[in-house]
């Protein structure tokens, strides 16, 4: 992959539904979307990509006017328009897809596990907080686990992403050193519970009787 040196907004006409994507689409911090090629019929995640996608682009592109180097991308992210996903109602732990986020491979796996053991079947692994961020703009899983503390995009960086997107989503941060500057400001983006490491069954059961069904109002 060719390193990026400019980025420029998407061009909103060329993002289609049922439409091969033209090119690679990232975040404005450079968190990359979705693929050349690739097909979305989800109108949610069309809607984002011409909202809030960016391309990529080498020095060998042909940049267009409005391209910026990628440093000054990311300063425009709170800038842009808030997109958010159509809400769902919350399933119960026993259909829900749980995300877990961890750069330790040992702690994600036994996160992975404990919630097996608690009746989540279907878990969807991240090594990173850039690749949390993508799984979840493609899986939307309504419960969300994710380490403070992962390099380049943390714990707190994704949170703030999710919740932007999908406010319903329980997320629940996880950390052995938790600040309280780390806990005001993720109470500030929407966290839905912490969990302490060293991770015990326990604990992790207190956290989940906090997730719970979510049902829909009506309007």
């Amino acid at each position: 992959m060719a390193v990026i040196a400019l980025m420029a907004p998407v061009v909103a006409t060329d993002i289609t539904a049922g439409e091969p994507l033209p090119y690679q689409i990232y975040l404005a911090n450079g968190v990359p979307l979705a693929n050349r090629g690739q097909i979305l019929t989800d109108p949610d995640q069309v809607e984002i990509l011409q909202r809030q996608g960016w391309r990529g682009l080498s020095e060998e592109d042909v940049p267009p006017a409005d391209a910026i180097p990628p440093d000054e991308a990311v300063l425009r992210m709170d800038r842009q328009a808030p997109v958010r996903f159509q809400p769902r109602t919350r399933p119960v732990l026993s259909e829900a897809t749980g995300l877990v986020a961890d750069d330790m491979p040992l702690s994600l796996k036994l996160l992975s596990r404990l919630l097996r053991e608690q009746g989540v079947q279907r878990i969807v692994a991240a090594e990173n907080g850039r690749q949390a961020v993508g799984q979840f703009f493609r899986q939307r899983p309504p419960l969300v686990f994710l380490d403070i503390d992962m390099p380049g995009l943390d714990g707190i960086d994704v949170l703030k992403q999710i919740k932007s997107w999908s406010p319903e989503t329980f997320v629940c941060l996880v950390s052995g050193n938790a600040t309280m500057v780390n806990v005001k400001v993720a109470k500030t983006y929407g966290v839905d519970a912490f969990l302490v490491k060293p991770i015990s069954g326990l604990n992790l059961q207190r956290v989940l009787s906090l997730y719970g069904p979510l049902t829909l109002s009506a309007n």
